[in-house]
């Protein structure tokens, strides 16, 4: 299997991961309090998207996952971001990724 196809399967399972402990456990904070729905449903729709990408063009060039990793990568660490240094003051980052 291409480095790329493996690093993007890494990349949807980290938002599978996300995801879930973030509207079943309920466990990341985005610091807008009840606007914190926003960030789980733009969550949603970029596991969405990423998936119906990579399922559509599994068969495609190595060039072609290249940059669906990179994209959906950097988009992961700006998710991560907002939710940990860049949270918001409803909810302020206290150091700790998971709130009590």
């Amino acid at each position: 299997m291409d480095f790329w196809k493996l690093f993007n399967l890494m990349i949807l399972i980290i938002q599978v991961i996300l995801v879930l402990t973030g509207t079943l456990f309920k466990q990341i904070a985005f610091g807008w309090g009840l606007g914190d729905l926003i960030w789980y449903g733009l969550l949603y729709l970029m596991l969405i998207i990423h998936l119906i990408l990579t399922i559509v063009g599994w068969k495609k060039s190595r060039k072609y996952h290249q940059k669906l990793s990179l994209t959906f990568f950097l988009l992961i660490v700006w998710i991560c971001l907002e939710a940990t240094i860049w949270r918001d003051s409803e909810y302020a980052w206290n150091g700790k990724i998971f709130h009590d």
